[in-house]
This record gives structure tokens, C-alpha cells and sequence, in this order.
């Protein structure tokens, strides 16, 4: 048994206060959000309505061509609701509507008693809360808009109370309207414990130590951790606390631990408040999480991604090194930066430029790792990092293999361009597909996406523009075999058939926001199609977590997976892996390659990769032989196995994943350590409970000795002096706690 011991230190004097020029110079994105737009019944919708001077006429103008976080400042006057979809863009969370303004002190200061802005054709339920905006209401709406109305309100009004497992049949799941999408289970934001008042970003996690699979949400105040232990009922095991903001975005990293023999993995977590890096420490599943850092790396940043990881284990790639990116920052113009993970626990500078023009501004990033010939001749290396950088005004192509010293490859952009905003990558990494979060406000296009060859990494090209069938905006977008899953706000989640990847096909949808399908920043944020089960997972900015099933995999030429999703072998061995695909017809094939995990290439097994193909009338299983190597480490040694880049119409189900053990682990007592490196208590509290986990094994019994020890807190003036013994019996791993008390004076 290992026991890390910690020095245990406390902080009086209540809080230390820090003040922070209101006037700090920021790198905005999304074409400069958080801004207000100004609406006059004697303006003209023409423009963004972003002048004081120069109002537009019409609210739903103005809410329309508003970005995520902007709020629209309404003058005195009298303004009428004209339909449905007006009734609902006044409600939004993310772009909130302000009644009570007056143009000529130029919108400076909200007075509803002396500018009375007045409402007409508004709906009794939405009164109180438009009251509570500044607007002096007439309520006629439900005799102008009917029936219509009524349902749309009844749906909009179920989507604050969580949803249990409902299929998907002809073309309804209960309230929501959906196409090859079931719902599993849907978690409102009234059920997490912080009550949100909205979401954003999304990730998942998979703990290779139980498997179990986890949904981590970004929230307005804070980002939750929930368990899909079981996923017809979601369980919220923890919530970080944050800087109240619209943005938050999150990424994953896993990695094995010698010392105890067990996976640990953090959550990076990015805002637009003023909130620095948030490290959050994962390693506790299934019973906690906890912060374990906040890393001054930046103080605000738009998204973070991490490059050369496998983005369902979340662990690195086959003889790559995982770098962290920090985009859209409030320093060097925005540009990506690039952090080392070695030490997970604290980012460590790779790269950053300072002195960057807004020019150069990161909104988004994706990456993918080329090998062999084509990186010899797009890189002029072996293997090539390829970073997509997503900034606004184009998409520019990045060599990061050495990630201290970059090399820009092409850039390319595309008319109408109006905020070139994110895009991910097809499996035979020969395309890429592009979002724009504003052309469909800009220039009244339905949802667009661009798909582009980039099988010259110098010289990519757009191959086809994708038009989908509603107005409503597509935000970010992940491929899984050939199928692209796409967060697309107001219609929910929309699912492309991407088999010919210069050609999508809409396959699947589903809609968590019922009330409209317009060009609005209401509904689905993030979506994450990677779990090794096939869950989907999306984040509503208005309703919270949903958990869906993919049922778009239904295929003529039938659907790959592994017959097990894991096996076991003695060190030295040959493991026998079958792949089955028991239907479909047609020549179809899938490509295949391992994964190190805690193994080593050529150490503890023989890498393989390679493509297994069905002729025409062909459903017979295939097999992998996989060869172990005895390295004489004594331990168990994880090699991921995984399909990918399915061709001629065929799908991946799951298991598309498999897990080889080669040996087993000896007896661990495992690791008694404190659940995080400081607690910080108030002179007022009384006491605090400290956490002390047991992680890496749990055989045998094992006690413990604690006692305080003084810091800058003196032990029996500052708290009560108290030392014991804390004790966990064999296959014990629950948390035990301390209490310490503090002197009260």
C-alpha cells in the first residue's frame, strides 16, 4: 500500500478580494458578442442594429441578426408579436430582450416607468416574465394565433420537466418531432443541483477503470458531471462551480498511472468569463469530482481542444504526444496556443505568439494525425499533427508535429462567408466539413454546411454545399464512421449520411426545440457521438441533457462491430478477435487498427492496422490475430482495438471498440490520498469535512493514521487539534471522511 501524504492548510480572514479593471482589453468573438443591439419603432431594419444612432424598427430584426450573449435594448414605443415565432424569440436565454430605453440619452439606462414600451399580441403565459423585461403588455395572443399556439406551448412549457425513454414513431417521440432518433432519457436543468438557468458545450468520458460513461455539461454557473451508469436515468454525480457566461467548453484526457495501477483523467474546462482554466479531476468516479486546479494559462478562452488523443477513449494516440490548444483567448489576438500534458495536472507553454493582429483569431480547432506518404509529401515529415483552425474569416491548415514551432500549410474560404466558425474531419481523412454560424441570419439560407477535399493538404478545395431543410443555424459538427452528427440549435440534433462524404444525405434527426425551426440561438449547443455504447449525447441551451439512440445505422449493406467488447490473454499469447456482419448486401469493407493504452507497441504486443472487406453475398464473420509479447511486467495491459472508415454503404454499431487484456494486475491495496490539494474554510464556518479516497485496487484491509499539522493556521488556536484513524476493509473503496473544527472568535 502507498500513502501520499499532504500537509493540510487553512486560510482565514474570510475572503481576499481582488478588483479587476473593467476596462481590460478582450478578444471578442463571435464577431464580437455581449453587444447590445438597439431597436426604435421610428428605426429601419437595415444593418446589425449595433448603433445607438441608428436603430432598427423591429424587434425580431434585430433578434435575428443578434450573435449568442448579445442582448437587444428596446426604446419606448409600441411594438406588435406577428406570429408564433416572435412570441418565442422574446423569451430567449441566450439573447434576452430589455424593454424601457430611450433613444435620445442613447440607450444608456433602462426606465420603464418613464419609456413605456408596449407589447402587443402576447400570450398570458410569457406576461410576467416580458413584465419583468420592462414592457408595459397587451395580452391578446391567444385569441390572434389559436390552437397553433396552444400546442407549441404546452411542448415549449414540457421541456422544463425531464423526459423518460420514448421511441421514435412516425415522426413523433412524445412532444418532440425526431426521424431515426430515440429518446433515451432527458435531464432538465431543473434537475441539476446548481438549477441552471441555461447550458452550452457538452463532452463525454468513458472511466476505463469500470467503464461506465459520463456526460460533462457546461452550464451558465458551472459544469456538471453526470453518470449514465444507467442511461434512462442520468444521475449528476458532481458539479464545479464557475463564473456566471453564456460559453463554456470542455475536453477530456486519460491516461494510465504506473504508481497505482489505475486510468486517471482530467476535464479542461474554458469560459468566457473571467475564469481561467478549470482543471477538474475525474480520478474520484463513480463517487465525486473535484477541482483540481485553476490554471492561469489564460484568463478567458472561447474553446479548448486537445490534439493526438483518441476522442472515445479520450487517451493518446499510437506513438503521439497530446497537446491542449487554447482558442479565441483574450491575448495574442485570439490565436491558438498550444500547451504540454505531460504533467496533466498544469498546462505547460508550447506555443504562443503575442502582438497577433484580430486577424489571426482561433474561433474553433479540430486535428487529425496523417501518416506515410502523404504526410512525406503535404508535410515533409513521417507523420504530420494537421491542425484545422477555424478563424472566422477561413479555414486555415496547420503542420503542429513539432507543436513548439508551427508551419502554416494552406488557408482557404468560400463566398458568403460570414463566421467560419468550426468542422470536423471524415474517417479516411480526405474531408472536412465547415460551419457557419451566420450565414443562415446573413444572407436567409437554410442550414448550410461546406464539405472540402483536403486530400492535398496545400491545396484543399470545396467539393459541395449541403443545404438542409429548415432555416435553423448549424453550430459544431463530429463524424463517427459515416455519419456526421451536428448540433443545429433550434432543430436539435441533426444526423448526415456522409458514406460519400462529397455528398451528404439528411438520414436522422431529433428536435429538442418543438416551438420553432427559425434562425435563432435557441436549442441544441453540443452534441457528442463518440461512448464506446453509441449514445448520443447533446446539451440544450433552453432544456439541459439529452441521451439518444442512433437508429440511422440501418443499412442495406448491413452494420459492423466486434463480437465481444473485450477479451482476455495470457502474455505471450495469440487473441483471436471476430468481427461480424450478419446481414447486408453489396462489397463493403472497414478499416482497423490498435490503440496502445497502457501497453507498449512491440513491447507488450504487435501493432496492427489494415482493412477487412466482404465480396458481394458475403455475411460471414472475420478475425483479427493479434499477438501478445511477454514482457515480464506482471501486470494488466490494456490494447484498444477499433473499426473506423466504413465503406460501400456500410455502418458501425457497437462494439466498435475492443478491449484486450493481456495478463492481470497482483494484489493492490491501493493509494489512500486526500480528494484534492487545499480546503479552504471561514473563520464563521465551524468546520470542514475533508475527503480521503482510496483509489488503484481495494484488497485487503487497510488503516491509516491522520493528525493536523500547522501552517500558516495554528493547530489548537486556529482549529481544534484532532488526529484518529481512518479504515477500509477488503474491496472497500468509498470515501471516508474528516471533520475538522475551527475556532470561532
Amino acid at each position: 500500500m502507498q500513502v501520499i501524504s499532504s500537509i493540510f492548510r487553512f486560510s482565514f480572514l474570510a475572503f481576499s478580494l481582488f478588483c479587476l479593471d473593467a476596462n481590460l482589453s478582450r478578444v471578442l468573438a463571435h464577431s464580437e458578442h455581449d453587444k447590445a443591439r438597439f431597436v426604435d419603432s421610428n428605426g429601419k431594419d437595415i444593418g446589425r442594429c449595433d448603433s445607438p444612432l441608428r436603430p432598427c424598427k423591429t424587434i425580431t430584426y434585430a433578434v435575428n441578426h443578434a450573435n449568442k450573449g448579445d442582448k437587444i435594448l428596446v426604446a419606448g414605443g409600441e411594438y406588435r408579436l406577428n406570429d408564433v415565432e416572435d412570441v418565442f424569440l422574446m423569451t430567449s436565454k441566450i439573447v434576452p430582450v430589455l424593454g424601457g430605453y430611450n433613444r435620445y440619452d442613447h440607450f444608456l439606462s433602462q426606465a420603464p416607468q418613464l419609456n413605456s414600451t408596449t407589447l402587443i399580441g402576447v400570450p398570458e403565459e410569457f406576461v410576467d416574465d416580458l413584465r419583468n423585461s420592462g414592457f408595459h403588455v397587451v395580452n391578446d395572443g391567444i385569441a390572434r394565433y389559436g390552437a397553433r399556439l396552444k400546442d407549441r406551448l404546452k411542448n415549449h412549457a414540457d421541456l422544463q420537466n425531464s423526459h423518460r425513454k420514448t421511441s421514435c414513431v412516425d415522426g413523433k417521440a412524445g412532444n418532440f418531432n425526431c426521424s431515426n432518433i430515440d429518446l433515451v432519457s432527458h435531464m432538465s436543468l431543473g434537475d441539476f443541483s446548481s438549477n441552471p438557468p441555461s447550458a452550452n458545450d457538452i463532452w463525454g468520458h468513458v472511466d476505463l477503470n469500470t467503464g461506465t460513461e459520463y456526460a460533462i455539461i457546461g452550464l451558465r454557473n458551472g459544469t456538471s458531471v453526470v453518470s449514465l451508469e444507467d442511461p434512462e436515468s442520468p444521475r449528476e454525480v458532481g458539479f464545479i462551480t464557475g463564473t456566471s457566461t453564456s460559453w463554456r467548453d470542455i475536453k477530456v484526457y486519460q491516461w494510465f498511472d504506473e504508481a497505482s495501477l489505475s486510468w486517471k483523467a482530467n476535464a479542461y474546462v474554458g469560459s468566457e468569463g473571467s475564469n481561467y482554466i478549470h482543471i477538474i479531476d475525474l480520478s474520484q468516479l463513480p463517487d465525486s469530482v473535484s477541482k483540481l486546479n485553476t490554471d492561469k494559462a489564460s484568463l478567458r478562452a472561447h474553446n479548448v481542444y486537445i490534439s493526438n488523443v483518441d476522442y472515445t477513449t479520450n487517451t493518446a494516440l499510437e506513438g503521439a504526444s497530446p497537446s491542449l490548444h487554447l482558442v479565441g483567448q483574450n491575448v495574442g489576438g485570439g490565436e491558438f496556443r498550444n500547451y504540454s500534458l505531460a504533467d496533466p495536472s498544469k498546462l505547460q507553454i508550447q506555443y504562443a505568439r503575442s502582438g497577433n493582429p484580430r486577424s489571426f483569431y482561433t474561433h474553433d480547432a479540430s486535428s487529425m494525425l496523417v501518416k506515410g506518404a502523404r504526410a512525406e509529401s503535404d508535410c515533409n515529415s513521417a507523420s504530420c499533427a494537421v491542425l484545422f483552425d477555424f478563424n472566422e474569416e477561413e479555414m486555415r491548415i496547420w503542420n503542429i508535429s513539432d507543436p513548439t514551432q508551427v508551419d502554416e500549410l494552406s488557408n482557404i474560404t468560400y463566398q458568403n462567408a460570414s463566421y467560419v466558425h468550426s468542422g470536423w474531419w471524415s474517417e479516411d481523412k480526405q474531408y472536412v466539413f465547415v460551419h457557419d454560424e451566420l450565414d443562415e441570419q446573413n444572407h436567409g439560407l437554410n442550414t448550410t454546411v461546406r464539405v472540402f477535399d483536403i486530400n492535398n493538404l496545400q491545396t484543399p478545395r470545396l467539393v459541395k454545399t449541403w443545404t438542409g431543410p429548415s432555416k435553423a443555424i448549424d453550430h459544431n459538427g463530429f463524424v463517427r464512421g459515416n455519419r456526421y452528427y451536428m448540433s443545429n440549435y433550434q432543430r436539435g440534433v441533426t444526423v448526415l449520411d456522409i458514406s460519400d462524404a462529397a455528398d451528404p444525405k439528411h438520414i436522422g434527426y431529433f428536435d429538442t426545440y418543438p416551438a420553432s425551426d427559425s434562425n435563432a440561438f435557441n436549442g441544441v449547443w453540443g452534441v457528442y457521438p463518440y461512448l464506446p455504447s453509441g449514445l448520443i449525447i447533446a446539451s440544450d441551451i433552453n432544456s439541459g441533457l439529452y441521451i439518444l439512440k442512433d437508429n440511422t445505422l440501418a443499412s442495406s449493406s448491413g452494420s459492423v462491430s466486434f463480437e465481444r467488447k473485450e477479451s482476455l490473454i495470457i502474455p505471450g499469447n495469440t487473441a483471436r478477435l471476430t468481427i461480424q456482419r450478419p446481414e447486408g448486401r453489396g462489397a463493403v469493407s472497414v478499416g482497423y487498427e490498435t490503440l496502445a493504452a497502457s501497453a507498449e507497441s512491440d513491447v507488450d504486443f504487435q501493432p496492427q492496422s489494415g482493412r477487412l472487406n466482404w465480396e458481394a453475398g458475403d455475411n460471414r464473420a472475420k478475425s483479427i490475430e493479434l499477438v501478445s509479447l511477454d514482457s515480464g511486467k506482471n501486470k494488466e495491459l490494456l490494447v484498444f482495438v477499433r473499426l473506423f472508415d466504413p465503406k460501400g454503404g456500410l455502418t458501425l454499431t457497437s462494439p466498435s471498440y475492443h478491449t484486450l487484456k493481456v495478463g492481470v494486475n497482483p494484489i493492490q491495496a491501493g493509494t489512500i490520498s486526500f480528494l484534492g490539494n487545499d480546503n479552504v474554510v471561514n473563520e464563521g464556518d465551524g468546520s470542514v469535512s475533508v475527503k480521503v479516497a482510496r483509489t488503484g485496487g481495494s484488497s485487503g484491509s487497510v488503516k491509516v493514521n491522520y493528525h493536523l499539522q500547522s501552517g500558516t493556521a495554528s493547530v489548537g488556536e486556529d482549529v481544534v487539534e484532532v488526529s484518529g484513524e481512518l479504515e477500509w476493509s477488503d474491496g472497500d473503496n468509498q470515501l471516508k471522511t474528516i471533520t475538522v473544527w475551527v475556532w470561532v472568535f
